[in-house]
């Protein structure tokens, strides 16, 4: 049953059910509808809407993402019903479930992805509801409220991680190992060195931006009053239509050379084959080709110089010439000679478009001849010719494997040059022209004269043209500065990846690991002492005799050794997930956490908080060997260290039997490499 109608049965065997949810069904299909009016699509984000354009070869079809092959109609995309296999039809509802993500907007907080199947379930999963077409129960906490909880996490964060990695390095200058000193300052200072250079960059090009605005507002405001043709002319989208004109007559320049190309084999092969082997196909396959030279003799004008040079006078024409003459509102040409112009530049498009078509076919044609041969030659005979037309057709085909596909100019942006077409022969008639000799109505000439006044003072073309070249100027400067801000933006990523890939690398680990088994051997032995619900826990750090106490909170209260030192490591993803957890339970009425996840495939997900996890080294001590248990094996215990300015025991678990976990913060906790970078939203 092809897809159609299995929609269709589908439809008309659930038509109860359908018919019951008509109200939702309708609301729905007004709200997508709406999105699509808007030239945008539900549930992609600004810079993917491109991919959801429909099909140049046709304005009503649109292809899945990860198999072009599968098209449908431009109307199914977010029509809750899952066409394509990877889900990128419905971006905007939830009928493919987990295999779609939809985006969320997020206006004033983090954008990000959620999966498909928490699209429409009455749940808002975006802070802005915009998951929620139908409506829902709004969310308890603003876009606006979690951005600030966001700031208000970040800046106190920061701040006990100053305060963390101060008391470290205070720790190592005590104990005179502060020799990694001078390699850190000079870091942070090509760090911030960055920061300052990257802001200043960002600025600048915002500044630009604003201002590029502003110059194109004021110039749209001055053409409306002094130029409605220069106006119409820059509504016309011409980008698009020199494009245009730009892929047909490339496209005819390639099919010229290609042509001639196979001429050429073909014509070599004719002059250095030898007809007396009587080889079958290649004597009949020269006879096809004698043949069609003489049925195409008008063929020996094709010139991909010429189709060249066509493209780039067209271009040149309607970039700068048309522009120019608008923009001066005059010109020494009669308005017979300016229809004539364009006419005859659009007379130029539409033959290359046959041109290309018919260039299609010959090949075609000509390609069949050296297929034959290049398949069915008597290779027996040793054709030194034949062997080398084969090769060299071979080598043809694999540089040219597009001459057989057509070319596909969209019905839109044809009719983008009928437009410029109607406005050029409207155009040419309101153009002043000194020279001109035909008949003038007193409108004419009074509009002439005013012309002639602006002209004569400089007053119009000046004022618009000093407009129009401070666009360009602009243009060109916000260019120069997003690249430069983008170089200083990805430099400082790089430079702060570096640096925490290096706390990574294995020479570097070895001398972290080095320095903090010197600092630990250094620190007092009763580093840490502290009570915890009906225990006092003593805790030495030092790898030589360091040992984890528990006695208990009362007179003559029993003692057990918990463990002693085993050794040292560093364990970042355990890090990262024990302190993402604590801010989990932390901020779990306003789901703060949950708001900054990016669903991934496979159930993953993506935090967008920048890299404020890796601000804890990930520091683990490993104790072992303490007294055995009643009944039950030694006593041992894992500390997991978090960046603070003091020492301090968070908790203290039991998840196996006299197996311990110790949640301590400290200096030693913290990560001296760290450099926090902010989500690219904040």
């Amino acid at each position: 049953m092809q897809l159609g109608a299995l929609r269709r049965f589908r439809l008309s065997t659930h038509f109860n059910s359908i018919a019951s949810m008509l109200g939702t069904l309708s609301y729905q299909l007004v709200f997508y509808a709406l999105q699509a009016a808007a030239g945008s699509i539900r549930g992609v984000e600004e810079d993917l809407q491109h991919l959801y354009k429909p099909l140049e070869s046709d304005s009503t079809k649109w292809a899945c993402l990860s198999d072009p092959s599968i098209v449908l109609s431009y109307s199914q995309i977010n029509d809750d019903y899952c066409d394509c296999p990877d889900g990128s039809d419905e971006p905007g509802t939830g009928a493919c479930g987990e295999l779609s993500r939809f985006y969320c907007q997020n206006d004033g907080f983090a954008p990000r992805y959620v999966a498909g199947f928490k699209v429409g379930d009455g749940v808002c999963d975006c802070c802005d509801c915009s998951d929620e077409p139908n409506g829902a129960t709004a969310a308890p906490f603003t876009c606006s409220q979690l951005h600030d909880q966001f700031n208000t996490l970040v800046k106190r964060e920061l701040e006990g991680y100053e305060n963390g990695v101060t008391a470290l390095r205070k720790l190592e200058r005590r104990h005179g190992l502060d020799s990694n000193k001078d390699n850190t300052v000079n870091q942070r200072s090509a760090v911030e060195k960055l920061e300052v250079e990257a802001d200043i960059a960002t600025r600048n090009h915002k500044a630009c931006v604003a201002e590029l605005a502003a110059t194109k507002e004021s110039y749209h405001d001055k053409l409306q009053q002094e130029n409605p043709l220069m106006l119409r002319l820059e509504q016309l989208d011409i980008s698009s239509i020199t494009n245009t004109i730009h892929d047909i007559f490339s496209q005819a320049e390639y099919l010229s050379t290609a042509y001639q190309q196979l001429i050429k084999i073909l014509d070599t092969l004719k002059d250095t084959y030898n007809p007396n082997l009587n080889d079958d196909v290649v004597n009949r396959n020269m006879q096809r080709f004698d043949h069609f030279m003489q049925s195409h003799k008008k063929d020996s004008s094709v010139s991909a110089n010429l189709d060249r040079t066509q493209r780039e006078q067209i271009i040149t024409y309607i970039n700068e010439e048309l522009p120019e003459m608008f923009l001066k509102g005059s010109t020494h040409l009669p308005p017979e000679a300016i229809q004539g112009k364009f006419g005859m530049a659009r007379t130029l498009v539409d033959i290359k478009l046959k041109y290309c078509e018919s260039m299609v076919d010959t090949l075609q044609a000509l390609t069949a001849i050296m297929d034959d041969i290049s398949a069915n030659h008597n290779v027996n005979f040793q054709d030194s010719g034949v062997k080398s037309a084969v090769t060299t057709y071979r080598d043809f085909l694999a540089k040219n494997a597009r001459i057989s596909e057509p070319l596909q100019v969209s019905k839109e942006n044809l009719e983008k040059i009928e437009n410029l077409e109607t406005l050029v022969q409207a155009a040419a008639r309101q153009l002043l022209n000194p020279s001109w000799e035909g008949k003038k109505t007193f409108a004419t000439s009074f509009n002439g004269l005013l012309r002639n006044l602006y002209d004569t003072f400089g007053i119009r073309k000046s004022s618009l043209s000093a407009v129009k070249s401070k666009i360009m100027v602009l243009e060109q400067k916000c260019a120069a500065l997003r690249r430069e801000y983008r170089g200083k933006t990805a430099s400082l990523k790089d430079i702060t990846e570096q640096s925490r890939l290096g706390a990574e690398d294995p020479a570097t680990s070895d001398l972290l690991h080095q320095n903090m088994n010197k600092l630990l051997a250094k620190l007092a032995p009763d580093s840490i002492q502290q009570k915890v619900d009906n225990y006092v826990y003593q805790i030495s750090l030092s790898p030589e005799s360091g040992t984890v106490i528990q006695k208990e909170d009362k007179p003559g209260g029993n003692q057990v050794v918990i463990g002693r030192f085993d050794t040292h490591g560093y364990d970042q993803k355990s890090a990262f997930d024990r302190y993402t957890n604590d801010l989990r339970l932390e901020y779990s009425d306003s789901d703060l956490i949950t708001h900054l996840e990016s669903d991934l495939a496979d159930l993953r997900f993506e935090l967008r908080m920048g890299n404020l996890p890796e601000k804890d080294s990930g520091l683990i001590l490993q104790y072992s060997h303490g007294d055995k248990c009643w009944n039950g094996p030694a006593r041992s215990a894992q500390i997991y260290l978090r960046c603070a300015q003091e020492f301090k025991i968070h908790s203290v678990q039991e998840p196996t039997r006299c197996h311990y976990t110790f949640d301590i913060s400290g200096p030693l906790g913290c990560n001296p490499n760290f450099r926090f970078i902010p989500p690219h939203w904040l």
